[in-house]
Formats: C-alpha cells, sequence, structure tokens
C-alpha cells in the first residue's frame, strides 16, 4: 500500500505513502521522543477486531500513517503530508470510518468536529470513533449528543507503539462512540470491553 495513489473522483488525488520517521498521526511533534507521542499511539488489534465486527470493514482512518496502517489495515488512509482536514471523507458508496484521532492540544477537538462535519454531509454512513473519556470537554459532549452508542471501557488501553509494544504512561480511560443504524450489533460487541449506553 505504501505509495500507492487513491483517486476518487470527489476530491483530489493523494498518496497515502508516510516517512518511516515521521510515524504519527496528523500534528504530531517531529521532536516529541516516540514513548511520549501521543499523537503516535496505535489501537491494539483486539478492539481493531470489534471495530470491523460491527462496521464490517474499515474503508478510511482519517488519521494515519503507513505503519499504524499495518494494524487497522484500512482500504483508504490520510496522513500528514495529506491532511484529512483538507479532504471529503466520501471515499466510496456506504463508506465505514474508524477514527483514532491525535491527542495534541487542540486537535482532537478539530478533528472530532470533521468528523461529526463529514457525518452530517452523509460522506460516510457508519462510523467508531476512539477518543479519551474527557467528558468535560466541548468536542466529547458533542459526540454525545449525535452518536448513536457510546461504549465507556472498563480499563485504560494499552496502547502500541510502531514496534507493536505497549506503551507506558496512559492516564485516562477511554470511550467508543458509535454511528450508524446497528446499534445491537456494536452494544453486543463492545460489551466486552466497557459498559454500553444508548442516548435517548
Amino acid at each position: 500500500m505504501a505509495g500507492q495513489v487513491l483517486k476518487h473522483p470527489k476530491f483530489e488525488t493523494f498518496e497515502t505513502k508516510a516517512k518511516a520517521s515521521r510515524l504519527g498521526y496528523v500534528g504530531r511533534s517531529p521532536l516529541a521522543e516516540p514513548k511520549r507521542d501521543s499523537d503516535s499511539w496505535f489501537t491494539p488489534p483486539i478492539y481493531l477486531d470489534s471495530v470491523r465486527a460491527v462496521l464490517g470493514r474499515i474503508d478510511l482512518d482519517p488519521f494515519s500513517s503507513f505503519v499504524a496502517n499495518q494494524i487497522v489495515g484500512a482500504e483508504y488512509i490520510f496522513t500528514e503530508e495529506d491532511s484529512a482536514f483538507e479532504h471529503s471523507w466520501k471515499i466510496k458508496r456506504n463508506t465505514k470510518v474508524f477514527m483514532n484521532p491525535p491527542y495534541s492540544a487542540g486537535l482532537c477537538g478539530r478533528s472530532v468536529n470533521k468528523f461529526l462535519e463529514q457525518y452530517d454531509e452523509k460522506c460516510f454512513n457508519e462510523g467508531i470513533v476512539l477518543v479519551n473519556n474527557a467528558t468535560d470537554t466541548k468536542w466529547f459532549n458533542n459526540l454525545i449528543r449525535e452518536c448513536s452508542a457510546i461504549c465507556f471501557t472498563d480499563h485504560r488501553i494499552s496502547f502500541w507503539n510502531a514496534d507493536q509494544k505497549s506503551v507506558s504512561g496512559n492516564t485516562r480511560g477511554q470511550a467508543f462512540f458509535y454511528f450508524g443504524k446497528n446499534i445491537q450489533k456494536f452494544k453486543k460487541i463492545f460489551s466486552s470491553h466497557g459498559f454500553v449506553l444508548v442516548p435517548a
């Protein structure tokens, strides 16, 4: 997949290739040490298996890299070089999106806003967002107001680094937000990771 040019009539051509020295998501600080760079914390396969079990597949990971996508296996990705903020997320018909956004100051909120904007514009019809359990933030409450269901994890996720080893230093719990019509499937599958709520 490295260097593959992906095309879609709704937006300009972009590439999935990412430099090996730039392993993180959009907004990663080049000078940050990898072990402390939360923009380069990758989602472990156990959770990605659950995401795929609900969505069926992952068409787009909007904040990714070539290294990260070796784990995620999305058909399309946006990288630091090809910012998700600058593109439509309408990749194909019935696009399925998984988003683990960058957690740097300000970027998580921007990422969530972009996700909600693209969902409201029907650029994709089903998606799952993995974020910190930050109930005191505006972006978290925006997700709650629009999601179909939410899973509050009953543990802290041990994210992976580029070497596929657990990263120490995660001090918060996480939440998975589901957007789509398969609410019962999400509830059944993600109940193994925590407590699932369906907003009234």
